[in-house]
């Protein structure tokens, strides 16, 4: 009897946080479709919010904003092409199983249940981030009971883990991801290498024996530690997207190219060529 109303209590504390987290969400954010892929309306931090001009060590009161490193709260350039380019191309995820990586404002996983993936798993280790995305999906109109989108069936779960490193993903029993997307995550060398490593783990199949190979999917403006990712997961280029200096949350030169990259097993690779699908302005 004790253990039920713990459990109990911790459901209804656990309701009552999300609530809370939900409410400072859109107070300080706004719905936005000034980006790359206006399909999605998204709440974002843009300049219309106070938490947009926010710095570390620039405000005394910087440590009682409601969020410490609000990443979820932009729509980066790599995110904007792997959407832009799922919605161009929906034959990439249409019936196939998603995991969205890092998943952020989960505008690459929602992209992809719009064109047409039976299930998205949107994976971020910052709790308030999945908070973001289950607010997103509800405006695109893909409200969410049980697991389940209620208009089309499609399949969301939430997964807070760091998942990197593990194929296939501790958290999917044995329906494992036959696609994988990762949008913006190689901003440091620890980062970008254990990224690799775990891509091409994905690509081959890696253990247990039997597990399946999953495409996996690259969105990055060409960061430092992505280059030096590249070649390590053997990324090959797929298109790569002209966005507006508007779009983009980067400044530096060529930062308005971006591209879709996928992971190819090594032994796929006999030529070393990199194919590119288009080039898109």
């Amino acid at each position: 009897v004790i253990t039920k109303k713990l459990v109990q209590l911790n459901g209804h504390l656990c309701r009552q946080l999300c609530s809370q987290t939900l409410g400072l969400i859109a107070a300080h954010t706004v719905v936005c479709r000034e980006h790359f892929t206006p399909e999605l309306a998204l709440r974002l931090i843009t300049p219309e919010c106070s938490l947009f001009y926010a710095r570390p060590g620039e405000s005394s009161s910087f440590s009682e904003l409601p969020f410490s490193d609000p990443f979820w709260g932009f729509y980066w350039p790599g995110g904007q092409a792997l959407a832009r380019h799922l919605l161009d191309n929906p034959g990439r995820v249409r019936g196939r199983r998603v995991i969205d990586v890092g998943c952020g404002c989960g505008a690459a996983g929602i992209a992809a249940l719009m064109a047409g993936a039976a299930s998205v798993i949107f994976n971020d280790i910052d709790q308030v981030a999945l908070e973001a995305t289950r607010l997103n999906l509800s405006i695109n109109q893909l409200d969410h009971a049980d697991g389940a989108i209620a208009a089309t069936g499609q399949r969301v779960q939430f997964v807070s883990d760091d998942l990197i490193g593990q194929w296939p993903p501790l958290c999917t029993a044995n329906e494992q991801p036959q696609v994988m997307l990762i949008g913006d995550l190689f901003y440091s060398e620890e980062a970008a290498a254990r990224l690799a490593d775990w891509a091409l783990k994905a690509a081959a199949g890696g253990r247990p024996r039997g597990s399946a190979a999953a495409e996996v999917l690259v969105g990055d403006p060409g960061r430092y530690y992505f280059r030096l990712a590249a070649e390590r997961a053997n990324l090959r280029l797929l298109a790569r997207y002209c966005l507006p200096s508007e779009f983009m949350y980067e400044a530096g030169p060529g930062t308005g190219a971006v591209g879709v990259y996928a992971t190819m097993p090594k032994a796929a690779d006999t030529n070393g060529a990199r194919p590119e699908l288009g080039t898109i302005d």
